[in-house]
This record gives structure tokens, sequence and C-alpha cells, in this order.
């Protein structure tokens, strides 16, 4: 996998999105904190409200989100060399992941 690049300026980190259902974001976190090293969980609240600054442990922020009491997740976390963002978005239809890789 290669990183996109432009002729004028730095590397753009890699990115890529999909849907998924509450079994499979169960199986994500579960992978993620198995094969990878969590470096940071953020929570977004409500539509007005910004991500708090709290870190919260990864269980706790897959249990907001499969309750419903949490609107959006960000995990920060290193694996296979690299850090990786996932960001996870509650959807009518399942949750919505947008997944970076930083470097």
């Amino acid at each position: 996998m290669t990183q996109p690049t432009f002729a004028d300026g730095p590397p753009v980190p890699l990115m890529v999105e999909g849907l998924i259902d509450p079994p499979t974001l169960t199986r994500l976190f579960a992978d993620i904190q198995t094969a990878g090293t969590v470096l940071g969980v953020r929570e977004k609240g409500g539509p007005a409200e910004y991500a708090g600054g709290d870190v919260m442990p990864p269980a706790v922020a897959l249990e907001r989100l499969l309750a419903g009491t949490a609107r959006a997740v960000q995990v920060r976390y290193h694996f296979d060399g690299h850090e990786w963002t996932d960001t996870v978005l509650a959807a009518a239809n399942g949750f919505r992941v947008v997944r970076c890789r930083h470097g």
C-alpha cells in the first residue's frame, strides 16, 4: 500500500471508509486492542459538542456507541509500524468508519 502524494507537497495520509454493523464494530474494537497498541480514545457527544479532552477506555467507548449515548468516537492506535486513527460515527443503518494511516 503506497501513500498518496502531490508533486508540490508532503504525502497525504491514506484514508478509507466504510459502513459496518454492530457485531462488526465489536470485532473491530477487539482487533484493535488485540493486534495494536491503543494510544487514545476520545468521544464526541451531541451535535453541538466538540470531542471531549478526556481519554476513555476502548471498552467504554464501544459500549457508549452501541447504546447510542455517543455520537462518534475517535480511536488512535499503533499497528504494523504505523499510527492509525479510526473515527467511528453512529449512522441510521450502522456505523460509519473512517480510517486514516499517518506516516
